[in-house]
């Protein structure tokens, strides 16, 4: 039998990782679905926070949006400081979520509720090139640390708060040389069983850099 040929190309990336998610997102265009202008008005203001958030990310060579999940999407963030970009990026999301959709979203004649949450990460994914498909150059990024996210983004600290990060993202955000305070909420994940995955609330004070190196 003859061996499988490996990609071309492929890389592994550390980066901080970010999960954008509209929750109950796809319930709110279930109801709307019934009339046509509500449906027309929902969608515009989805892709609005969409094209926004992609307009933010093509203004840095540090953000790259990876992959979409129907009513979210992810994104990286590399550089010297990746963790700061991914927050700067998330507040931009955040921003633009409360001027341009959470109005118009709240406004429709339902009592479904669409609201923002984000899981941000510190680790590492695989950028394979599968050009072979055809001419357009065509990245797939895989890894466990974006399975990871999923679970944060489902966890009590980001549907209470809106921003969940990992205990690697916030040793990474502080630069904590010792142990971080207590995690807001411990989950276990299946896959890293029987490791806990440790979230934490995003602080309110981010130390800067020259502070914490001296």
């Amino acid at each position: 039998m003859q061996a499988t040929t490996p990609p071309d190309h492929y890389r592994k990336i550390e980066c901080s990782l970010i999960l954008v998610d509209l929750s109950g997102f796809t319930q709110l265009l279930y109801h709307a679905s019934y009339k046509e202008e509500i449906m027309r008005t929902v969608v515009l203001a989805m892709q609005r926070m969409f094209q926004d958030a992609m307009d933010a990310a093509s203004k840095t060579q540090d953000i790259r949006i990876i992959n979409t999940t129907g009513d979210g999407f992810i994104a990286i963030a590399t550089g010297k400081t990746p963790s700061r970009t991914a927050v700067g990026f998330v507040e931009q999301v955040q921003s633009h979520f409360k001027l341009y959709v959470k109005a118009v979203i709240h406004s429709v004649p339902f009592r479904q509720r669409a609201d923002l949450r984000i899981a941000l990460h510190h680790g590492s994914v695989y950028e394979i090139d599968i050009t072979r498909l055809g001419k357009d150059h065509y990245p797939v990024f895989i890894g466990d640390d974006i399975n990871l996210l999923a679970r944060v983004i489902n966890g009590q600290v980001a549907r209470r708060y809106g921003v969940a990060i990992t205990r690697a993202f916030y040793r990474r955000l502080t630069m904590t040389k010792g142990d971080p305070p207590t995690a807001d909420e411990v989950i276990l994940d299946r896959n890293r069983y029987p490791e806990q995955i440790e979230i934490y609330k995003l602080p309110a004070e981010i130390p800067a850099v020259d502070k914490v190196k001296k």
